[in-house]
């Protein structure tokens, strides 16, 4: 399975329309895929495909990343019903849920976070699995980032996408630091949301990003079309095909399909650690604290007690 993660620290610059129209693009060529929407925003889920939220009681992504559920992956996934699919593909969605708004700081609390979703999703059966990254350089982000093969990069022709790449290369080679992973791939930039034709001010930004030596892959320029088939909760490929963005989503899909091919080994997912006394407290807390509805709620309650000295 080809992991690829959508991902850029600035928001508004078309993660979620990339996400999804990529996915959409692989599943098309006959390919099984697998969408996790990681943005706790959930525009993939809600606005793009016309998914509902997971309901607080289910199990969730969340759930599963912070161990409060344990099953296999494949209770976590929903496919996406309005969908063309080629033969031999699927188009399947993990969702957002609730309790990823909480997930931040719950990962913070790990002793190595990082490896959480690779640990969630490495024995799912899907050719390739698309992350929606949150627009964020948090540990959600580091989480895509350690499991992934390679990232796709959408950007706007303006000088902040400059900028916010830039800060995006720190968090890539921290990442890889970090957990010990091979060096990520880039599958390339993908230029998008402007308008034709491109003004002077766009053209010259697009020939500065053209400078960091990376593939700059087909565009996505603004189009109503984008928003007409996000009201109907389908991708673009299917909603409008003969549209230059359905193309370019598809040319994407091309590029990234031949990496599946031809691509580098995935980064080794480590085992789970020793057993830790500290983290086995920890772990009986939350469970506690989770269905007592908080009625206690401080790690020294689990704590052995020194006896006090008489008086």
């Amino acid at each position: 399975m080809q992991i690829t993660s959508v991902v850029n620290q600035k928001g508004g610059v078309g993660k979620t329309s990339l996400s999804v129209g990529t996915a959409a693009a692989l599943a098309e060529r006959g390919r099984r895929v697998l969408l996790i929407d990681l943005d706790p925003q959930g525009h993939a889920t809600t606005e793009m495909l016309g998914l509902p939220e997971v309901p607080p009681q289910a199990p969730s992504l969340a759930k599963a990343l912070t161990k409060m559920w344990k099953g296999p992956v494949e209770e976590l996934v929903v496919s996406h019903p309005r969908s063309n699919i080629g033969r031999g593909g699927a188009f399947d969605v993990i969702p957002t849920s609730p309790g990823m708004f909480d997930l931040i700081r719950r990962l913070d609390q790990f002793r190595v976070p990082g490896w959480q979703l690779a640990r969630v999703v490495q024995f799912a059966n899907y050719d390739h699995l698309i992350i929606d990254c949150p627009p964020a350089l948090d540990v959600l982000t580091n989480n895509a980032l350690a499991a992934t093969h390679g990232i796709l990069v959408p950007v706007q022709p303006d000088r902040t996408s400059i900028r916010a790449l830039r800060l995006l290369y720190d968090q890539l080679a921290y990442v890889e630091q970090t957990v010990g992973r091979p060096p990520i791939i880039h599958y390339g930039l993908v230029p998008g949301l402007y308008r034709r034709p491109i003004s002077h001010y766009a053209m010259a930004a697009l020939n500065e990003l053209h400078t960091f030596g990376l593939p700059v892959l087909p565009h996505i320029p603004l189009g109503v079309v984008m928003n007409e088939a996000a009201a109907n909760g389908v991708p673009v490929t299917t909603f409008a095909p003969e549209t230059i963005q359905a193309e370019a989503f598809r040319q994407i899909a091309h590029a990234v399909d031949t990496y599946h091919a031809n691509g580098p080994a995935p980064a080794v997912v480590p085992a789970e650690q020793d057993f830790v006394f500290e983290d086995f407290i920890t772990d009986v807390s939350d469970a506690r604290n989770h269905n007592d509805n908080g009625a206690r709620k401080k790690l020294y309650d689990l704590m052995p007690k020194r006896p006090r000295p008489p008086r």
